[in-house]
């Protein structure tokens, strides 16, 4: 007596699921693509410090922003900060504390480098008046320039700045010292301008010729005279 074959079970999914698992599928794999972002080589890091321009001594816990904006740090005990990840390009790094005059540098951050700022505090109680007239770099860039296409580059920094009268009483003359650093050394050059009224703005900027690029450029010394 022959036996009887076993039955077999076969498991069949109702109709509308495989369409359903397909739209899910569809959609992790739209939801797993992300936005273009900028990637590790076209970034670098921002590093620096915070010293007091009399002494030379770290300042420490001293705010620091950069324009455009990244993060805002403390700077530490030794005066030092790091912001890391920075997209490549031009910023304006400004550091405040109580009890200091704010100052701002401007830098050029490279690809998959560390940029380097220094920035000097002056204390309140030991300015000369800097804080009647106010001076911010606003932009600099390396310029360079080939004119018969055979010898080297010529390199122009050129950089741009905003002076302010924020005191009480006209200002007759001032000068500007633009402190601007390349790989070989470091260059003075000098603004000024004549008659800024209370309030009044100027937007100016100087260029100089340098051996390599610059690298950093800084605001030195502020000098004005005032009208009776």
């Amino acid at each position: 007596m022959s036996t009887p074959p076993s039955p077999r079970w076969t498991r069949r999914w109702p109709g509308p699921l495989p369409a359903l698992m397909l739209i899910v599928l569809g959609a992790g794999g739209l939801l797993g693509c992300d936005d273009e972002t900028v990637g590790p080589d076209e970034r670098g890091n921002l590093v620096g410090t915070v010293l007091n321009a009399e002494t030379d001594a770290p300042v420490a816990q001293a705010n620091v922003t950069t324009s455009p904006p990244t993060q805002s740090i403390l700077t530490d005990d030794d005066g030092r900060f790091a912001v890391d990840g920075v997209e490549a390009g031009s910023y304006s790094v400004t550091a405040t504390k109580s009890d200091f005059e704010s100052r701002s540098v401007s830098v050029q951050v490279r690809e998959g480098e560390p940029t380097d700022a220094t920035i000097l505090l002056r204390p309140e109680d030991g300015a000369t008046g800097s804080d009647s007239l106010t001076a911010t770099v606003t932009n600099w860039f390396n310029d360079r320039i080939n004119r018969d296409s055979t010898g080297p580059d010529s390199i122009f920094a050129e950089v741009q700045y905003r002076a302010e009268n924020a005191g009480d009483v006209r200002i007759g003359r001032y000068e500007l010292t633009v402190e601007i650093e390349t790989a070989e050394d470091s260059v003075l050059s000098q603004a000024q301008a004549d008659s800024l009224a209370v309030g009044e703005v100027d937007v100016g900027s100087v260029r100089r010729l340098v051996q390599s690029e610059a690298q950093t450029v800084t605001l030195g010394d502020i000098f004005f005279e005032t009208e009776e």
